[in-house]
């Protein structure tokens, strides 16, 4: 390998580490913060940090001196968990769980603008909701989306509050920010999150998160159903074993990162 090709790899490699470590912190960051954790020079950190936001991989958040992931970077994480070697072993924990509750168990994760299908497992009941890998709901009406909500630092979720449109999918629907923050310190005092109608009329779902070994969220875990069938007081006692399937999932995603 030539000298050049050498500071080349040696240039991507550093750019690398850095996202790895704002991946992991899972917040904004400062420059100087991921300067500890990478423990690069000032100068250097900082000629990463402009040609990755001019590449859209990073951000900088409202404040101006921390970054979170840029649109590029977010819109690898699906691709890289739905590729990765586990995929068979999460299809089959979500085959197994579906199998188990007799209704529609799928896996999402937070994008954007809502909660992205990865994974999906359908019953083999005729009255179903079709909504298949690469949909993507809205946060504030759907389980999964206000559980995303529910592991926001209280800062972030505020703002995100105070800004937000909150559409009225169905009657049901919170838009209310002062009624959503509530809900949401329900689901984390419970650790659980439901949607009674709120997004499909007629459709009942309850979402548990899916964390990785350092208690970070990495996806939301849902079983969902026509309320005809799963009412939502049935729908509630189906939580535990998607805690246990959640648990196996944690395993398989972290086997694989």
């Amino acid at each position: 390998m030539t000298t050049d090709s050498q500071e080349l790899a040696t240039r991507s490699l550093r750019a690398v580490l850095v996202l790895e470590a704002l991946v992991k912190v899972a917040a904004p960051v400062t420059a100087q913060e991921l300067g500890r954790i990478v423990g690069l020079p000032k100068q250097t950190l900082h000629r990463i940090l402009i040609t990755l936001t001019e590449a859209g991989f990073l951000q900088r958040e409202v404040d101006s001196i921390s970054y979170v992931p840029g649109p590029r970077l977010r819109r690898l994480s699906p691709g890289l968990l739905a590729s990765g070697r586990g995929r068979e072993v999460r299809l089959a924990i979500l085959s197994s769980l579906a199998n188990d509750l007799g209704e529609t168990c799928n896996l999402s994760i937070p994008d954007d603008e809502g909660m992205i299908y990865l994974e999906r497992v359908e019953t083999d009941w005729p009255l179903r909701v079709q909504l298949p890998i690469g949909s993507k709901v809205p946060f504030h009406c759907t389980a999964s989306g206000k559980l995303y909500l529910s592991t926001l630092p209280s800062t972030q979720l505020n703002l995100m509050l105070k800004a937000g449109r909150f559409t009225e999918s169905t009657e049901s629907t919170m838009t209310n920010p002062a009624e959503l923050k509530m809900e949401v310190e329900r689901i984390r005092r419970t650790g659980y999150a439901e949607d009674n109608g709120e997004f499909i009329q007629g459709m009942v779902a309850v979402s548990v998160p899916v964390f990785d070994f350092d208690k970070n969220l990495m996806a939301c875990l849902a079983v969902h159903g026509p309320s005809a069938r799963l009412s939502i007081e049935r729908a509630r006692t189906h939580v535990e074993r998607l805690q246990l399937a959640a648990s196996d999932l944690t395993a398989a995603l972290c086997d694989w990162t």
